[in-house]
């Protein structure tokens, strides 16, 4: 049996292996060196699966820096399999003097498409690369400064690198490797079965007597940080290697080696407008007892949110932080907290709260008063924002009984609970960590909000390309939260001029739709970051309506082992104008469809190919990977049928969609929906066109 699925796979591969007319989007795969000094100019190579030859814009998810296609003729860039470190295009980049620190999301836009997520690193310390040849001892290894920003590569199997660096008696040296945190977004990053994923990184470092130093393995996720007082004055030699003695040319990394203070995290987390306040540092080479601060004027001046900031501390400013400005009220905790009896009352609602795991299984409890059948939402925000917590929140009565509980949320391990309380009275908000650690960056923040019917915006809208004249298609979700079933609007910033989105909305009974971009003919070739959102009005806490809107949710598309799939949080989403594509058209008829129990609709889908394109075309309403839906736009009870044609070859240029409804569809009137029409680009990668929109309206009788 594994014979034969071995042998259909490798037939799928071949069926699949793109033509050189068909065109997907632009796989990156590594930077090099993935990291660059504010205020500096350089040449860097990204590396590609697919040309990026006929770049025009580099867009990054943070303003500032300026990057440049600088390729001097054209460039091939066949794919050569899953593990290929792709092909290197050389960019110039500028980076301004002011930008933060920390690691940048960028999408490049080539006139035929646009590109996954690459990432760069903008550091404050000088740039040095890793030299040509052996350094994998401690006698090759390689002299750098301090402090520096060390840019280097683990590209292949038991490969490990050395640097050397002065260091005197007393000196407190901090180095952190940046490898997962300058890779986790990469599209392809699958080196050599299911557990050789991302690099998983280890510093050592050795003494001038050759005695191990110190040594770290996961400290951020799976990256390292070391701190030490040096024993002695001399050379010091550190080991960078992956744990597993993996490699391969897409781990790349970089190693920050400093003398100077590092800031891990501010206590608290968070501020109130109105109320600032210094906050204690927690970090190293900081004085004793470092408190940083921020000017009342910019607190002012920033929006309600988590934000990155460079905080006052004495003469000098801070690497940046993570800080929460709110506009309620904000305490620390106050211990002891441990159970209900001891905890803190919240007054005033909403209400927010730092605290820290003081001792080893330690809990914090929190006292609120709650109303009767009333919705309340509890948050931690802590792991997305540097702290080591993994935190469970759960509700208590006062006798300490568990009402509810719930742990990680958002592909983090931060946590949400929407809670309606049974009776009006006191009940208790408790936090612990998962695993009952301890120490200094076992930090959160807790918000407590009085809540009512609620939604978050979640689905398939990673990247879109499109010709002048042609349509494509986006897929939304929304999870609907405190009874909440009306409609939600769903639109899209930023566009490209040129580019439309075709209005439309999530009914109430359902929780999907799709996103149908059109391109207008006289559409000029162009890119931009987007933000797909959605709107309601609901009935807030006070019984009065209120109009809410939230912003996506976005993950990328992440390859495994065997042509699996994986999602991990991102920040930009990209549409691209570009060059005529495989298909110029896909036309479906009739353009009105009304459907009831029983019944049945067929569309008829004529596509246009590009000269020579021959490759085969997959028509469908659902968005999938094998038998699992990923995007879906039909009503619940609605669904394809038996007798639709949906496979389009060589030369075929018309399939059918058979729709059919059943008793229990959910009604809907005029619901915008398209044909999918997907070109396979790999085993596992399509691109995706739509049809014109076809209103769809179901009716009970």
């Amino acid at each position: 049996m594994r014979t034969v699925i071995c042998l259909l796979l490798v037939a799928f591969c071949l069926a699949a292996s793109p033509a050189p007319a068909q065109i997907g989007f632009r796989q990156l795969t590594s930077t090099h060196p993935v990291a660059v000094q504010a205020g500096t100019k350089r040449t860097i190579q990204v590396r590609s699966n697919y040309t990026l030859d006929g770049t025009y814009k580099v867009l990054f998810d943070r303003p500032g820096i300026v990057m440049r296609f600088a390729e001097p003729k054209p460039k091939p860039a066949p794919r050569r399999g899953r593990t290929s470190p792709g092909t290197p295009f050389q960019f110039e980049i500028e980076v301004p003097a002011d930008q933060l620190p920390g690691v940048y999301e960028f999408r490049v836009a080539t006139r035929k498409a646009v590109s996954s997520v690459g990432q760069l690193l903008v550091t404050p310390y000088p740039v040095v690369e890793e030299k040509q040849g052996d350094n994998g001892s401690p006698a090759a290894g390689q002299h750098v400064p301090v402090p520096s920003a060390v840019c280097g590569t683990c590209e292949r199997n038991e490969d490990v690198d050395f640097y050397l660096f002065e260091g005197s008696k007393g000196q407190e040296i901090t180095i952190q490797i940046y490898a997962q945190r300058v890779t986790d977004r990469l599209h392809n990053m699958v080196v050599r079965g299911p557990s050789i994923y991302l690099m998983d990184p280890i510093l050592t470092l050795y003494g001038p007597s050759g005695q191990v130093v110190a040594q770290n393995d996961n400290f951020f996720g799976g990256d390292a940080l070391i701190h030490v007082t040096l024993p002695e004055t001399g050379v010091y030699a550190l080991e960078v290697r992956d744990t597993r003695y993996a490699g391969n040319p897409r781990y790349t990394y970089c190693v920050e080696i400093t003398n100077e203070p590092v800031v891990l995290l501010p206590y608290p987390m968070a501020v109130s407008r109105s109320e600032p306040v210094e906050l204690a540092l927690i970090g190293y080479a900081l004085p004793q007892g470092a408190r940083g601060s921020i000017v009342a004027d910019e607190l002012k001046e920033l929006p309600t949110g988590w934000h990155r900031i460079r905080l006052q501390l004495g003469e000098r400013k801070t690497n940046p932080v993570w800080l929460r400005v709110s506009e309620h009220g904000e305490i620390t905790e106050a211990e002891p907290n441990d159970t209900p009896a001891q905890a803190s009352l919240l007054e005033s609602l909403p209400m927010g709260v730092t605290g820290r795991m003081d001792k080893p299984e330690d809990m914090d409890c929190y006292a609120f008063r709650a109303e009767k059948g009333r919705y309340y939402r509890f948050e931690t925000e802590a792991a997305r924002y540097g702290s080591a917590i993994d935190t469970v929140l759960e509700i208590l009565d006062e006798k300490g009984r568990v009402l509810a509980r719930t742990d990680d949320f958002a592909r983090s391990k931060d946590s949400r609970l929407y809670w309606q309380a049974p009776r009006a009275g006191t009940f208790y908000v408790a936090v612990r960590d998962l695993h009952g650690r301890t120490g200094p960056r076992m930090v959160y923040h807790l918000t407590v909000t009085p809540s009512g019917p609620d939604f978050e915006l979640h689905g398939e809208y990673y990247y879109a390309f499109l010709a002048p004249g042609t349509r494509m298609i986006w897929f939304a979700r929304i999870e609907r939260f405190c009874g909440f079933n009306g409609p939600v609007e769903i639109g899209i910033d930023g566009l490209p001029e040129g580019v439309r989105l075709v209005p439309t909305r999530i009914p109430a009974g359902m929780n999907h739709c799709s996103l149908i971009l059109e391109a207008s003919p006289e559409a000029k070739i162009d890119a931009s970051l987007v933000r797909v959102w959605g709107r309601a009005t609901v009935k807030g806490p006070d019984g009065k309506e209120r109009v809410i809107k939230k912003y996506g949710h976005v993950t990328c598309e992440q390859q495994s082992s065997g042509g699996g799939q994986a999602r991990y949080p991102i920040n930009t989403q990209i549409v691209g104008i570009t060059e005529p594509l495989d298909l110029k058209a896909v036309v479906a008829t009739p353009e009105e469809i009304t459907l009831r129990p029983g019944e049945k609709a067929e569309i008829t889908v004529r596509i246009e190919r590009a000269e020579g394109f021959t490759a085969p075309v997959t028509l469908d309403v659902q968005f999938k990977y094998f038998s699992s839906v990923l995007g879906d736009q039909l009503p619940p009870g609605v669904r394809m049928a038996a007798g639709s044609q949906t496979r389009l070859t060589g030369k075929q240029l018309e399939g059918k969609i058979v729709l059919e409804c059943t008793g229990n569809a959910v009604e809907v009137e005029r619901l915008p929906i398209a044909v999918l029409a997907r070109v396979p680009i790999t085993f596992s990668i399509t691109t995706n066109y739509a049809s014109n929109p076809i209103y769809l309206t179901v009716k009970k009788q």
